[in-house]
């Protein structure tokens, strides 16, 4: 090999010249390192050594200058010859390491998350996957790079809680995010459980030790006047009879829009005017009742029999045939209609709850305990019994037919004076 002056720096790198044939140039005071220089120009680092394992010479590239400068090939150098030390070959070394990345990465809580989201894609709505995905990028930040059989619970309390700190409303109560970052994160520890690849769901346990969601009052219209002018707007819609057939039902009979959306027929009985379901809100909490009876005035039952005609082959009465997870009309769907009308932060779907309590309490002069069965809480008699969803049907039958008709009234018929 031609001999060539060693290099000491970055300047005297630049001297060494493309030949016809590629050359190595020695690195002073850094054995077994050197700058090969190649044909067309190219330059980069190696590191030539006899390996501890196997007895024979290997070479290493540590990379191309000047992506890789002096200073750094020198210090790697220091590192593989303190390898050597250790009888470690640098190159097995390098190669075990990479694997271990390699094996971390497809274990990690990252991939595992994006593989159970692209498992949605089939079963959620754009809307909700949209939704989720924020959630999973959120919690991805923080644990995404770690292997998901290592995450642990007081790890996943840690990064809940961060959320938690870092999602407040305007009062500067929690939100819901971080519970429901939880429930994503549990559906991740449980896809890949099931898959073998982590043994316990971290997640699960976190629930209970996160503050109670609060995002205070729902926007909602309390005034007669100003519920007369919404009535009227939900009849300027157009098309989509679901949508607002949904609306109409929401005023007239103000339950969740929850447990609207989730009407089935078999629950109707049009000819009595009765509706008999069990409440989502119901299941699991102690101040909400667990089965309902809902008297039905006059006008919904038309509405419920114009939309018979729409959705009477089906099981569900706002039936969506465009809907992939529940076969029913979206939650979102009242809410961005009212929104559409101009009703943003004034009312929203649940308002329709505080609007028939405040009215029907100040303006109809109803007692606060048949109120209170018509919006589903559980109400008490002076000796501490709970009211059965029977209870006072014919009164509540009366008090939902006067409220139906003075939304007819307030709505259609007198304006003005509402």
């Amino acid at each position: 090999m031609e001999a060539r002056k060693p290099i000491s720096s970055d300047r005297s790198i630049s001297s060494h010249k493309a030949n016809d044939k590629e050359y190595l140039v020695s690195v002073k005071n850094y054995p077994m390192l050197y700058l090969m220089v190649r044909p067309n120009g190219t330059k980069s680092w190696v590191y030539r050594y006899l390996s501890p394992t196997h007895s024979k010479n290997k070479r290493i590239s540590l990379g191309v200058y000047p992506n890789v400068s002096f200073a750094r090939a020198c210090e790697i150098w220091r590192d593989y010859e303190e390898l050597l030390s250790r009888n470690i070959d640098p190159k097995d070394y390098r190669e075990a390491l990479k694997n271990s990345i390699v094996s971390k990465t497809k274990n990690s809580f990252n991939h595992f998350a994006w593989e159970y989201f692209d498992s949605l894609d089939q079963t959620q709505k754009g809307n909700t996957l949209i939704r989720k995905k924020g959630r999973l990028e959120l919690i991805c930040s923080y644990i995404g790079d770690q292997p998901i059989s290592e995450i642990d619970s007081p790890r996943m309390l840690e990064v809940l809680l961060d959320i938690q700190a870092k999602s407040l409303n305007k009062a500067g109560k929690p939100t819901d995010k971080a519970e429901r970052c939880a429930g994503i994160a549990s559906d991740v520890f449980v896809y890949a459980g099931a898959r073998g690849f982590c043994s316990s769901n971290p997640a699960a346990l976190i629930k209970s030790q996160l503050a109670k969601s609060s995002y205070g009052h729902r926007p909602a219209i309390t005034k007669p006047k100003d519920l007369a002018k919404l009535l009227r707007d939900i009849e300027t819609i157009e098309g989509d009879l679901n949508t607002i057939n949904s609306l109409r039902l929401l005023a007239l009979l103000f339950v969740r829009n929850g447990d609207l959306r989730r009407m089935r027929w078999a629950d109707l009985d049009l000819d009595v005017g009765r509706w008999t379901l069990k409440p989502l809100k119901g299941q699991g909490k102690v101040n909400m009742v667990k089965d309902m009876v809902v008297p039905l005035p006059r006008q919904a039952v038309a509405i419920l029999r114009a939309q018979q005609q729409i959705n009477g082959h089906t099981k569900f009465v706002f039936y969506s045939e465009t809907a992939k997870k529940h076969q029913i009309i979206s939650d979102a769907t009242a809410n961005k209609r009212l929104k559409d009308l101009g009703y943003k932060d004034i009312h929203c779907a649940h308002g329709f709850r505080a609007t028939a309590k405040t009215i029907l309490q100040e303006q109809l002069k109803y007692p606060l305990v048949l109120v209170e069965m018509a919006l589903g809480h559980t109400t008490k008699d002076p000796n501490g019994t709970a009211y059965g969803r029977f209870e006072y049907i014919d009164d509540r039958s009366d008090m939902m037919q006067k409220w139906a008709d003075y939304l007819d009234c307030s709505g259609i018929i007198n304006l003005d004076s509402a």
